[in-house]
């Protein structure tokens, strides 16, 4: 935000509610300041859109921006609190009282450097604004870097929010048009096909915008530079040019988002999908040399605009080596590569069916004497193994003779005699 000395709004109170305070950016139709709400004591951003009485379509189009930011409540898309007229030498004069988002937008953020993990973030919160919007009917016409502003996140992973705005230009799908045939409403280096031909256009044309979008933020560049004219003609006769180092996932999403046809592009819904699920793969993505916890899966960095990346998956070790067991002198992939990364597994969970109580552990001492006494009953019995190999190597020895017993005792003994010998 920047405060103009002659900026003639500053100071000034508007809707006898919201004091001005600063000027947040000006546009061909409209400047938004910061203000300062006397009745809820909150500073909200508030859009003064240009008086001109003479212009009906402008007005058509004020009103429309009214009532569709009045029908809409997205996470999202930024957040409409009041609006209202005030009248000025020029005729009546329309504004808006939207939330404060304190942050840079996108064309500046692409300026400063974003990381590809950011970048599928803020693409999928848009694709998720786009998908809401255009269920509702409306068509937002002016998809581009400046419009999409960017709230501080605050969560791991996350440090940026995406919020849609500047529904100026939008229209209704299948209403009565605000613009005659073959004008072109839109930036030059978004436009879609249709839009650079002054055709109908629908939610396929938000889509492939955002995919230019997208593709500019990756490689810091726009892929139809040029002049207006340049840059409108270019896209009619080729889709532009996506760097096969961007990697397979994001070649495929902006290649179906920014198709020629209309019709073969993907929709607002599939695009949030693809592009979420990007983010959320390189969301576990860590720097190389910081400690990464076990269970963890990780990814490299991809840098924006650089190669694709190379993941090295290494499986958990069959056994545990000591820790005095030399390493094996074979270098794993890791040392090969020392830019590769580990992919950690995680411990699988316990298939113990519900309600089971799980195997009591007994405490240290007792293991203990329970292995001892294992031990010494091993060595017992070892023992009793060695002396009956040793018996067997030296000859029995002789029994002596029972008493002689005359008569029938003396024969049962000797009977009893010979039965226990060997």
């Amino acid at each position: 935000m920047s405060v103009v000395a002659d900026d003639p709004f500053i100071g000034r109170l508007i809707g006898d509610r919201y004091r001005i305070v600063g000027l947040i950016g000006r546009g061909g139709m409209a400047s938004v300041y910061r203000a300062d709400d006397g009745m809820l004591h909150r500073q909200v951003a508030l859009k003064l859109l240009l008086a001109d009485s003479t212009d009906a379509a402008e007005l058509g189009r004020q009103r429309v921006e009214i009532e569709t930011l009045a029908s809409l409540n997205h996470h999202a898309l930024v957040t409409l609190f009041d609006a209202g007229t005030e009248a000025t030498d020029a005729g009546e004069r329309a504004f808006l009282v939207m939330e404060v988002v304190d942050g840079r937008n996108l064309r500046d953020a692409i300026a400063y450097g974003l990381d590809a993990t950011q970048i599928a973030h803020i693409g999928a919160d848009v694709a998720e604004a786009l998908h809401y919007v255009h269920g509702r009917g409306v068509v937002h016409r002016d998809v581009k870097p400046a419009n999409i502003l960017l709230a501080t996140g605050g969560l791991p992973g996350r440090p940026v929010l995406a919020k849609l705005a500047d529904f100026g230009i939008a229209r209704l799908i299948d209403s009565s048009r605000l613009t005659s045939t073959g004008v072109v409403m839109g930036t030059a280096s978004y436009l879609s096909p249709e839009q650079a031909r002054g055709g109908e256009v629908g939610p396929a044309t938000d889509v492939y915008s955002l995919g230019i979008v997208l593709l500019e933020a990756l490689t810091g560049e726009n892929p139809f530079p040029g002049t207006a004219v340049e840059s409108a003609s270019a896209r009619l006769s080729r889709e532009p040019h996506v760097p096969g180092a961007l990697g397979h996932d994001w070649g495929s999403l902006l290649t179906a988002m920014t198709a020629l046809d209309p019709d073969q592009r993907m929709s607002a819904a599939d695009a949030a999908v693809a592009t979420r699920r990007i983010a959320n793969a390189a969301s576990v993505v860590v720097a190389n040399d910081a400690t990464v916890p076990a269970g963890v899966a990780t990814v490299p960095t991809v840098p924006i605009g650089g190669a694709s990346p190379t993941v090295a998956m290494t499986a958990p070790p069959a056994t545990t080596r000591s820790p005095t067991t030399p390493p094996p002198t074979t270098p794993s992939t890791a040392e090969h590569n020392p830019t590769a990364a580990t992919l950690r597994y995680p411990a699988a969970p316990s298939k113990r069916p519900p309600g089971e109580r799980p195997p009591r552990t007994l405490p240290a001492s007792r293991r203990i004497i329970g292995v001892a006494c294992a031990v010494v009953i091993v060595i017992a019995a070892a023992g009793g193994v060695l002396a009956w190999g040793a018996a067997d190597k030296h000859p029995t020895p002789t029994p002596s003779p029972y008493p002689s017993v005359s008569g029938t005792l003396g024969t049962h003994l000797k009977q009893l005699q010979k039965s226990v010998q060997p």
